[in-house]
């Protein structure tokens, strides 16, 4: 059985993103508003959903054939990824060119909302589909993926919640995805199999 693990540049492309994702959701939440004004709170938090929806599609895109079977990933699985990361990346973007938060409040949180929901359901879909991963693995990205649902639910009602706490609470999220690459990229993820197995 061929021991596949993702390329070097893909492995620093994850490792980046992580950083940026960690980055920012720190700044966000030790400065937070209004030493950072709304707007800038948008930036920060559509460029991470960015780069997270635009690895999920790069992770897609780059697996032949023979290392989706080492791997156990269907073609689903790889469709999928594609599919929600694009979704993701391009409500991503909808969040980010939006002139003003003030002004395109609701709208700009619907955005982020939505880009959420698709990436949470990518880390659910690859729980899921992943038939290699280990319990652990599984368990962790399904319970990702439905608090990234939980908190897109309440970023659609920010304005029973307040916007404030709500970045907040998303920052802490943020957080953890990029963790999560950062420790794939660094480890790769056959490594971080095998490790969890001992």
């Amino acid at each position: 059985m061929i021991n596949y693990k993702p390329p070097s540049w893909f492995r620093s492309l994850q490792i980046g993103i992580g950083i940026i994702a960690l980055v920012l959701s720190f700044l966000m939440i030790s400065l937070g508003y209004p030493t950072l004004s709304l707007n800038i709170i948008n930036i920060f938090v559509s460029i991470t959903l960015l780069t997270i929806g635009i690895e999920r599609v790069v992770f897609g895109l780059i697996l032949p054939a023979i290392a989706r079977q080492s791997m156990g990933i269907t073609k689903i699985g790889r469709f999928t990824s594609i599919g929600m990361g694009t979704i993701a990346t391009i409500f991503a973007i909808i969040a980010l060119s939006s002139p003003q938060f003030a002004s395109t409040k609701n709208f700009t949180l619907l955005s982020l909302s939505i880009s959420v929901i698709f990436n949470g359901f990518g880390k659910i879909v690859q729980g899921v589909l992943d038939r290699r991963d280990t319990l652990p693995v599984k368990v962790f990205l399904i319970s990702l993926g439905i608090l990234s649902l939980a908190i897109a639910f309440l970023v659609g009602h920010a304005d029973q919640f307040g916007t404030i706490f709500l970045t907040r609470i998303l920052s802490i999220v943020l957080i953890l995805y990029g963790m999560q690459m950062i420790f794939f990229g660094i480890t790769g993820k056959p490594a971080l199999q095998k490790m969890l197995k001992k």
